[in-house]
């Protein structure tokens, strides 16, 4: 009788065991994705809006235990209970999931007064309810912007995050400031300031990596070597570096190719975007683990390298970008950096104009842009990072130097 309690008992320990285990492993692969929503982004008055899982109710049903908490924090970084002044504020959603533990970054928006936005003058992109506070000058100049942003940001006339996004950025914009480009744009800032008040809190997002060093990398102490950072897209986000390994450049490596460089190839957390503060605080530490020489530093991948390069132009000697947009309003930053760039003839998510409207403003800039069309598609990558000559332009170029032109580069 005894043994078949103790049995019972068991057996039932086992099962709840193993459903534990089992619905552990489907959050693992639906956390990630999951969102918080609040009640309002732009609001007014002190009490700040509600916030709860994106679904909450089916969220709460199928994952447990869940736990939902929200901290918010004002435009100087500070953590209030209550938005005692108009302007930004951001709400650090921490979702504690089972064994787990996730946060979402949100921007809320608090207007001086209450604004009844479905009698607000329409389009928006003429006239902002002058309620809102925000500067006329700044207004009248980034207008372009704001109605692209309004035109997404309010959907059956309720606020949205983006318009939260929208109008923290512009009341943090100076009336001397000239049109936004994609790098100093209202998102830009955005995600300028997440950043700020990540770093501050220990939660900026970390990059796992796979380090590929030269074969003689040992041999001489006093060497200094180049570094390539190589910037994957986001079907390689996730924690199994496994990912990254099977991904281009990493799997022409792993294939034997010896490359007379330390390459470097991150890998961006899921339901993260890459940072480019991150990543330049990234490079900072693989210029003091290695011995790397930092006028041979060079960036590749998608979009991302547009996006590095033209935040941190100093820091390269060339790139090597590959069917990524950008902005070609922003080219003369590149002015000073070679770049050969790779678009595939059949890419159907972005049109190759991309690519050639960037080219032409760095050279309209007095910069060097050279480009190949690969006829791939989704072998683009592994077309180019198997292409010799590609690695003799890069390593052959100094920063700050002009352009070494080597054997087996296009000429515009």
């Amino acid at each position: 009788m005894r043994n078949g309690i103790i049995g019972i008992i068991l057996g039932v320990i086992l099962v709840m065991l193993a459903l534990v285990i089992v619905r552990q492993r489907a959050v693992h692969g639906v956390e990630y994705e999951l969102s918080a929503r609040f009640d309002r982004y732009v609001f007014d008055g002190p009490e700040f809006p509600q916030g709860d899982f994106e679904m909450d109710r089916l969220v709460h049903r199928l994952l447990f235990p869940t736990r939902f908490t929200t901290t918010f924090y004002d435009a100087h970084y500070q953590e209030v209970t209550r938005a005692d002044q108009p302007g930004r504020y951001g709400a650090v959603v921490t979702m504690k999931i089972g064994f787990d533990v996730l946060h979402r970054f949100v921007t809320l928006y608090r207007t001086p007064v209450k604004i009844s936005w479905s009698y607000a003058p329409w389009p928006m992109s003429v006239q902002l309810p002058p309620e809102i506070g925000l500067d006329p000058a700044v207004v009248h100049n980034q207008q372009a912007e704001i109605g692209e942003t309004l035109k997404n940001a309010i959907a059956g006339r309720e606020t949205s995050p983006d318009l939260a996004i929208l109008l923290a950025g512009l009341a943090e914009t100076s009336p001397s400031d000239p049109p936004a480009v994609t790098r100093t744009d209202v998102v830009a800032r955005d995600d300028a300031w997440w950043q700020g008040l990540r770093e501050r809190l220990g939660l900026s997002p970390h990059y796992p990596y796979l380090v590929n060093l030269p074969h003689d990398y040992d041999d001489d102490p006093a060497k200094r070597w180049p570094l390539i950072l190589y910037l994957t897209t986001g079907s390689e986000n996730g924690t199994d570096l496994q990912r990254v390994r099977q991904s281009s450049l990493c799997l022409v490596i792993e294939n034997g190719k010896q490359l007379p460089a330390v390459v470097i190839s991150p890998q961006c957390p899921p339901g993260e975007t890459w940072s480019s503060r991150a990543l330049c605080h990234l490079l900072d530490d693989m210029t003091a683990k290695y011995r790397i020489d930092p006028d041979r530093i060079y960036l590749t991948g998608g979009s991302e390298t547009w996006a590095l390069a033209m935040v941190y132009p100093e820091r390269f000697a060339a790139i090597v970008p590959i069917d990524g947009d950008t902005d070609p309003a922003d080219a003369a930053r590149l002015k000073g950096v070679p770049v050969w760039a790779f678009h595939g003839a059949g890419d159907e998510v972005t049109p190759i104009s991309e690519t050639t409207d960037m080219l032409d403003a760095i050279r309209l800039a007095g910069g060097q842009a050279h480009l190949t069309i690969t006829k791939g598609r989704g072998d683009v990558w592994d077309e180019v990072y198997a292409t010799d000559v590609l690695y003799t332009w890069l390593l052959a170029q100094k920063r700050g130097q002009p352009e070494v032109i080597t054997p087996g580069v296009p000429m515009p």
